[in-house]
């Protein structure tokens, strides 16, 4: 592997940098701390070793008598003999590998062998060789090789330079939502009211991603929005069907019936929607989940989902929703399968294996 002259000095670079870095840590253990033990014991014997010094100035000049500097002598050296024993003592102590000239080595090995053995490393696993791909050179390809998030990058970056493109702000307002990103998708759909005007779609759209960030509760916001769409269009499917989630979180049974048998009984015929809140009221009813003449419209939808999901595995709410149409179904053990793939797919993920797990959960309840 030939290495570049950038490549060389960006390496050399980075080791000077952990180097430096190390160094700075491995003061304290480089320096031995600021006054070692014994040469706390060494100021005290020399300070002993004066004050003698002074008693025998002060018995030359009568200021104190024999008596007296006797005892002094006999008192200051008790304490001098005390004073060299524990210097000996701590001496003994900080030889081997505590002794300073230790830990000066140490700490200059540590900073040497720690930035040459990460280049080492770097160079056997790493790919110094490889271009450098710059996000825009990664974005600028086809959109049907970029993954989800990457179509997102590429219209935010569009947005960025162009904050009034509604039809920009109504395409990732739905990923956000694809991508768990509730909080991003009402923002998105804020964005959108703003630069093309409120609509009832719109509201009940900003709506259903403010009761996913709440996880499934319609909030004070939530309701709102619900209820400025109707007022714009009664015959808005996703506002009267939330509202009736709204009226049976607040107990009302027979209002979110009434709702939903409404909205079933004017829904346009081929509604994609329709047998879901069917499967709501017979829930509510307490009859059969699917009815007879919506089970091959659900089974298409649900094989359609799980061929897409073979061929684009990364999609986590795709796998959500294909365990939850399994449950609805009442085939746990494709459910449980598709649980497992989905698992393997997102090996290391600790939010989406977490998500998992409650789908598995809630299929069990």
């Amino acid at each position: 592997m030939l290495l570049s002259a950038n490549d060389i000095v960006l390496f050399l670079a980075f080791a000077g940098l952990t180097g430096f870095t190390l160094w700075l840590l491995l003061r304290p253990l480089r320096a031995g701390g600021a006054l070692a033990p014994q040469d706390q014991g060494e100021g005290e014997i020399a300070i002993y070793r004066d004050q003698l010094a002074e008693i025998s100035r002060d018995l030359e000049r009568g200021a104190i008598g024999a008596a007296e500097a006797e005892a002094a002598r006999i008192e200051v050296s008790r304490r001098l003999i005390a004073a060299d024993e524990a210097r000996a003592s701590a001496l003994r102590e900080t030889k081997g590998p505590g002794d300073p000239r230790w830990r000066r080595m140490a700490a200059v090995a540590l900073v040497i062998c720690v930035p040459l053995l990460t280049l080492a490393i770097y160079l056997d696993a790493g790919a110094p060789g490889l271009e450098g791909q710059p996000v825009e050179a990664r974005l600028d390809v086809p959109a049907e090789e970029l993954p989800v998030e990457g179509l997102v990058a590429r219209v935010e970056r569009r947005l960025k330079d162009n904050p009034d493109d509604v039809e920009g702000w109504e395409t990732v307002a739905p990923a956000y939502v694809m991508l768990g990103r509730y909080d991003e998708a009402v923002r998105a759909w804020t964005r959108a009211m703003i630069a093309g005007g409120v609509t009832a779609e719109r509201l009940a759209a900003r709506a259903e991603a403010r009761v996913l960030a709440n996880e499934g509760a319609v909030g004070p916001g939530a309701k709102t929005d619900l209820e400025k769409a109707v007022e714009l269009d009664p015959s808005e499917p996703r506002a009267q069907f939330l509202l009736g989630l709204a009226e049976i979180e607040e107990g009302d049974r027979e209002a979110a019936l009434a709702r939903w048998k409404a909205l079933v009984a004017t829904a346009p015929s081929g509604a994609p929607w329709v047998p879901s809140v069917r499967a709501r009221i017979a829930a509510l009813e307490g009859g059969p989940a699917i009815a007879a003449e919506d089970a091959p419209m659900i089974r298409g939808m649900v094989d359609g989902l799980a061929a897409r999901l073979a061929g684009n595995p990364d999609d986590l709410e795709g796998w959500l929703r294909l365990v939850h149409s399994y449950g609805v179904l009442e085939e746990p053990e494709k459910a449980r399968a598709a649980l497992e793939t989905a698992r393997e797919t997102f090996a290391g993920n600790a939010e989406a294996l977490a998500r998992l797990d409650e789908a598995e959960a809630r299929l069990g309840n």
